[in-house]
């Protein structure tokens, strides 16, 4: 035997008005998160990069808010430093962006794993170490996130920040 239940329209109704007004308050939260970091200080950079060497990688990047510009990517001096009897590294370099408006220069340190993947992951923090032209005199930091993928050449990844000045 098969019961029914009926929870009558005004059950119903309750529900789907608490629905909208958790809805409400969750986007009415969002609101003062997304405008703390004001649009003209928060930075976000997405990048393609391919191996060139052991300890290098060059590609493109498109960076939207504080500075919108796209151009070259550029990383040296990338080490990669096992963690004990772990499946991580820490992961560390320095990234170039280059635009049309000047470079701005980052050094980035943070920890890549599963190293027994053929794709690994990285993420740590990102430092604005310096810039040239428009971006001169430039500061700021942030957290980046990258896949990588050795046997397809590919590293996929983005950064979020802001920047002091």
């Amino acid at each position: 035997m098969t019961e029914k239940l009926s929870m009558g329209p005004l059950r119903v109704t309750r529900r789907i008005g608490l629905a909208a007004a958790g809805a409400a308050a969750a986007l009415a939260a969002l609101v003062p998160i997304s405008a703390s970091g004001a649009a003209e200080k928060r930075l976000y950079i997405g990048m393609n990069l391919h191996f060139t060497g052991p300890t290098t990688t060059a590609g493109v990047f498109v960076a939207s808010g504080a500075v919108a510009a796209s151009g070259a990517a550029t990383v040296d001096h990338l080490a990669l430093v096992p963690i004990g009897n772990s499946d991580s590294a820490a992961l560390s370099g320095n990234e170039t962006f280059s635009s049309k408006n000047g470079t701005i220069v980052t050094h980035f340190d943070g920890i890549a794993f599963p190293l027994s993947s053929p794709q690994q992951v990285g993420k740590g923090r990102f430092l604005i170490v310096s810039g040239t032209g428009a971006y001169a005199g430039i500061t700021g930091q942030g957290t980046f996130l990258i896949v990588v993928d050795p046997i397809s050449n590919e590293a996929v990844g983005t950064e979020e920040g802001s920047i002091d000045q």
